[in-house]
């Protein structure tokens, strides 16, 4: 990666405590200028038909929304989008929806800022199809990648406090992330998580402690300004937890010889999403082992300066990682 040498001591400072603070190198990220991302706002364009009469709408629809409609709808799926905007749960998402985002010119702008980081990083990379879109809730994938196209739920980042999500039942760990700054780092997460091999198979602890690692390294790079608790989907309070017990979380894994079982339920316990880590003192978020494993592989990047982000992907072995990476947290 380029250094980028810059004449004033002060905003050098200024760089390297905020690279200190993020736990990455403070040199400049690299980033290739690409051509502007425009979205496809599907989510307004389906909510603005005539629930009454859907069909013809469609129809003028279609051709830019070909994704989601298709190129001539057959009888039922007019039916079921028919269905679906006329749904007054799902049109109070729309509502709620045009209210907060009058227009997604902010989105597209760091869209286009992120997908040159991509880029930088993987140069056959192809910025896709961004298409923003009114899901109905589906709070388990609020953002999809599927190669060409990126589909963004925008109604799964309405505000924390938004009446649907407490009708919906949503668990409150999931609606406190369901905010405006939480929609490009969950973008983000979805391409570093596409880059990862087909044939990975992770099976113990520290497998997936470096899977997650990795995306989460990947995600410093494509979004180098962005605070690590966004990238976590942590509080503040809870990343400052991380960060004062990462020592004894890692005492824990150790002692108690978790990294190289092959257990669901240990797997389950440190890496899946949640409220909290059981078994834990008060406070301990749940993903420890993801947050643990990007200390790993952040360790592993600093004393393998010359490994791209590509060759980083490729490293299948688990414990390679964690034996080059020297890492040992602070007590």
């Amino acid at each position: 990666m380029k250094q980028h040498f810059i004449s004033s001591f002060f905003l050098c400072l200024i760089l390297l405590i905020a690279g200190c603070r993020q736990g990455i190198k403070s040199q400049q990220p690299a980033r290739v200028n690409i051509e502007p991302v425009k979205i496809a706002d599907y989510g307004k364009a389906l909510f603005s038909l005539d629930p009454m009469n859907v069909k013809p709408g469609l129809d003028s629809l279609s051709a830019q929304y070909k994704f989601f409609i298709g190129e001539n709808p057959d009888t039922l799926n007019v039916i079921q989008i028919r269905d679906f905007i006329r749904d007054p749960f799902n049109r109070s998402l729309a509502e709620k929806y045009n209210r907060v985002y009058p227009d997604l010119y902010f989105l597209e702008e760091d869209l286009t800022e992120m997908f040159g980081m991509v880029q930088a990083q993987y140069p056959d990379f192809k910025p896709p199809a961004v298409y923003a879109y009114i899901s109905g809730l589906l709070y388990e994938s609020p953002v999809q990648y599927l190669d060409s196209v990126l589909l963004i739920g925008m109604d799964m980042f309405l505000g924390w406090d938004s009446d649907q999500y407490r009708a919906a039942g949503i668990p409150v760990y999931m609606t406190r992330r369901a905010e405006k700054a939480n929609i490009m780092p969950e973008c983000s997460r979805q391409i570093a998580i596409s880059f990862l091999p087909d044939e990975i198979e992770p099976a113990s602890l520290l497998d997936y402690m470096m899977l997650y690692g990795k995306v989460l390294y990947a995600m410093d790079l494509f979004l180098p300004s962005t605070p690590d608790s966004l990238k976590t989907g942590y509080s503040k309070s809870q990343l400052e937890w991380c960060r004062d017990h990462e020592a004894s979380v890692w005492k824990l894994f150790i002692d108690q010889e978790l990294l190289f079982k092959k257990d669901a339920f240990i797997n389950n316990r440190f890496i899946q999403d949640g409220p909290f880590t059981s078994g834990l003192p008060e406070g301990a978020p749940a993903m420890l082992g993801r947050w643990i494993g990007w200390q790993i592989v952040r360790s592993y990047m600093k004393k393998n300066d010359g490994t791209s982000l590509s060759e980083l992907f490729s490293i299948s072995d688990s414990q390679q990682i964690l034996s080059d990476s020297g890492y040992k947290p602070k007590k």
